[in-house]
């Protein structure tokens, strides 16, 4: 059996005055290295509407093997670049997860020019199957208008394993839409429950 899909999900907040360089460091610098490194299939960056914190990047992995490679160490952690040590030096609410693609298999985030909206949600593990949990997901937004793909991610960091849904719309999709939809997961309610558009530098 073939490894899963992983994805590196980031989320950030600058602190105030400092949102024009950390965009110029993610569009000039940081960005493109990433995009770089062998087994990164995608990326994307999005600007929440409605949560915290302002800032998501989202890069979908060949596997979870990529971030232990030589080529990802020699410009990570100790390895970054001084710019990048400034802003994360600069930078509250930041997060860094791993999560195995649980369902639909082999998916990758869609085309930024045909997303208008993402939902990220997070749920503690359940005693469900991930794969049921991923099923059951899939169908409590199957019927929000504009739904484009719902992906089920399974992280385990920090000795707590949870559960992510990524949602995408292809139209503008209200907080309360989804809440009603996905909010509560068969008694499983979310303990975040964000929603972004796509990024673009004006």
């Amino acid at each position: 059996m073939s490894e899963r899909k992983a994805l590196l999900l980031v989320t950030m907040e600058p602190s105030a005055g400092m949102e024009d360089e950390f965009n110029d460091w993610y569009d000039h610098e940081h960005f493109s290295q990433r995009m770089a490194l062998p087994g990164f299939e995608t990326g994307s960056r999005w600007a929440c509407l409605d949560g915290w914190p302002r800032w998501l990047a989202i890069y979908d992995l060949s596997s979870r093997a990529v971030l232990e490679t030589e080529s990802y160490l020699a410009v990570s952690t100790a390895n970054a670049t001084p710019w990048s040590r400034r802003i994360a030096a600069r930078t509250t609410g930041r997060s860094r997860i791993v999560a195995d693609q649980i369902a639909p298999g082999m998916a990758l985030t869609g085309q930024r020019n045909e997303v208008s909206r993402l939902l990220l949600a997070r749920y503690s593990e359940t005693a469900l199957p991930a794969e049921t949990f991923a099923t059951l997901a899939g169908k409590a937004v199957a019927d929000v208008p504009g739904l484009l793909q719902a992906r089920v991610f399974r992280s385990a960091q920090d000795g707590a394993a949870q559960l992510w849904l990524l949602a995408e719309f292809g139209r503008p999709v209200t907080l309360d839409a989804l809440i009603a939809a996905a909010g509560d997961i068969e008694g499983h309610g979310a303990s975040l429950f964000n929603l972004y558009a796509p990024y673009w530098r004006s």
